[in-house]
This record gives structure tokens, C-alpha cells and sequence, in this order.
């Protein structure tokens, strides 16, 4: 019996390592004279729903950059102008309607500049038309392209360091037990 309890305690140690953040980078292109939004962004799907979402404090980081053209000039937004992101985490690209709810990003800075991509964010994108808009505040520069997102890096999960000492104390236990 105690052999027993000794193991659950293994496993339970074992297995409560915690999933950390995943960094998803994107691009869009169709934007004219060839400009380009390239970023990315940090998540955790604490409520296991399969998304990612700014809504329900699950983005961490946010950056993003517009090449820029004679439109719109080139400009850069942070985690502050992020004003919302949903992403699911199907490994398409953002707006393929797979999944969930819609999805998309928006941000924009106190300067004018200003970013969003999904379904419908301004009149020339309709309902189930996918499209990003970039912005001065003046001028806007359309993309009809998907918002491609690259899969994170496989990043090996931490083990807390009390986990080695738990393994090591069950080991001892479990050496002492058996030379009874």
C-alpha cells in the first residue's frame, strides 16, 4: 500500500509541470508597392479553450511592424496599443474561420497609427472577407491577404527545483523501504 501511495506521489510531482507562454510570430503582405506587417506575440491558453485571447488577459507581448510605402509611412506598435487579439491555436492562419470565434488583431498608438486584421475592420472588407488595414490616421493602405502565424518554437518545459528534491526524497524512501 505505501508503495502505492509512494508512486501517485511520483507521478503527481511528475506531471505538475506548468505550461509557459508560447511566442507566435506573423506576417501579412499584399499591402501596396510590397510593404509588410511582420510581429509577434506571447500567450497562454489559461482557460484550455483552444485561443488565445487579449480579452481574457491570455496575450502577454505584443509587437508589430508596417515596412511602410508612399501611403503609409513605416511605423511600430507595442504590447500598450494592443487593443485586442484572438488567435486559435489550430496552426492556421489568423481569419481562416476554422475554429471558435472570430478572430483578429487590433492596435494603434496615441500618434495615429494604426493596425487591424480579421474579418470586416473597415468597408472594403465585408462579412467573411478576411482583410488588414494599416493607417495613419489620414491615409490607409489595404491587404487582402491572411495573417500567416508561424507555430512556436517547441520550448522544453521547467521543472520546479522542488520537483528534483520530491524525486530524489521518493527514490530515498522507496532504497530505505526496500532493504527491509
Amino acid at each position: 500500500m505505501k508503495r502505492v501511495l509512494l508512486v501517485v506521489l511520483f507521478l503527481g510531482v511528475a506531471s505538475s509541470a506548468v505550461a509557459q507562454p508560447q511566442t507566435f510570430e506573423f506576417f501579412q503582405t499584399g499591402f501596396a508597392e510590397g510593404a509588410m506587417v511582420t510581429g509577434s506575440f506571447t500567450g497562454e491558453d489559461l482557460d484550455s479553450n483552444g485561443q488565445l485571447s487579449a480579452f481574457d488577459s491570455e496575450i502577454t507581448d505584443f509587437q508589430m511592424a508596417f515596412s511602410g510605402n508612399s501611403i503609409v509611412a513605416g511605423f511600430t506598435l507595442g504590447f500598450a496599443d494592443l487593443q485586442g487579439l484572438v488567435y486559435d491555436l489550430d496552426g492556421g492562419p489568423l481569419g481562416d474561420g476554422l475554429t471558435l470565434d472570430v478572430e483578429g488583431i487590433g492596435a494603434g498608438g496615441n500618434d495615429g497609427f494604426s493596425y487591424a486584421a480579421g474579418p470586416g475592420p473597415v468597408a472594403e472588407c465585408g462579412i467573411g472577407v478576411d482583410c488588414a488595414v494599416v493607417s495613419d490616421g489620414t491615409n490607409e493602405d489595404v491587404s487582402q491577404e491572411f495573417v500567416q502565424i508561424g507555430a512556436p518554437a517547441a520550448t522544453p518545459v521547467p521543472v520546479p527545483g522542488w520537483a528534483y528534491l520530491m524525486m530524489v526524497l521518493l527514490l530515498a524512501a522507496v532504497g530505505l523501504r526496500s532493504l527491509r
